[in-house]
This record gives C-alpha cells, sequence and structure tokens, in this order.
C-alpha cells in the first residue's frame, strides 16, 4: 500500500498490528501523505507513505528527522508537571505540515497537503488515532 523503512525488533507483534491500523487509518484521509510511529529511539515502527507520494527526503533524511522527532518529544515531556501533556505539534512548512502526536513512549507522526487547517485536522486524528 506504501513505502515504509519498518525496524519492529522491539515491537510485539500486537503492538505492531494496532499502530499499523491506526497507520491504516489516518492513510485514508485524502489530505495525508504519510503516517507512521516513531519509537522513542526514532525509528519507524508502523506506516509510512500513501501509495503513490513521492517523498521528499531521501532514506537517510528520513531516518534523521524520525531521530530528530523523538527526541524533541522527549524533551518536551520534561514540562508536562507544568503545563500539561503535549496533546500534538504541528509545523506549516512551504511544501507540507507536519503533525506529531504523543502517544506513550512512541510519536504518531504525519505530513499532509498544506491545505488543512491544522487545529481541525488534529482533532480529527486525534479521534482517529483514539480508537484502536
Amino acid at each position: 500500500m506504501y513505502n515504509r523503512i519498518i525496524d519492529m525488533s522491539q515491537q510485539s507483534s500486537h503492538e505492531f498490528r494496532i499502530f499499523q491500523k491506526k497507520c491504516d487509518l489516518v492513510l485514508k484521509e485524502d489530505e495525508v501523505r504519510f503516517a507512521g510511529l516513531i519509537n522513542n529511539m526514532g525509528k519507524l515502527v508502523a506506516g509510512g507513505f500513501k501509495e503513490g507520494i513521492i517523498p521528499l527526503e531521501d532514506q537517510a533524511e528520513q531516518r534523521k528527522m524520525f531521530m530528530e522527532l523523538a527526541l524533541r518529544v522527549s524533551m518536551r515531556m520534561e514540562f508536562d508537571y507544568s503545563l500539561g501533556p503535549v496533546k500534538y505539534s504541528a509545523s506549516r512548512r512551504e511544501k507540507v505540515v507536519m503533525m506529531s502526536f504523543p502517544i506513550n513512549n512512541n510519536v504518531f507522526m504525519i505530513s499532509t497537503k498544506t491545505s488543512i487547517d491544522i487545529d481541525k485536522f488534529a482533532q480529527k486524528i486525534r479521534k482517529i488515532i483514539g480508537k484502536i
């Protein structure tokens, strides 16, 4: 269905199926280009690009982005005690919108078309990933 670089070495097959279902549901949304679950070590453990989507980065750059995202999400958790937990983060870039949703020690990452309303779309994604 889509391109992916998966590292399942630290994930049980049950966890993988749950994560994969979340990715599959989100990838059905027209606006979504990529949906993946990144573990706390910056490895893609489920998901990938929607069929027909050409990634804007090569695999090495994708891995670097995943590691940076895992680190950033981990660092943000240090302020959960005073500010409350992060529900999601978003960046509107020229070519895509990048969104991340912390899930336990992992982070659910998506990239979308730039035409989305970030807040409305984030609420829609939170409902989808919360269903499973």
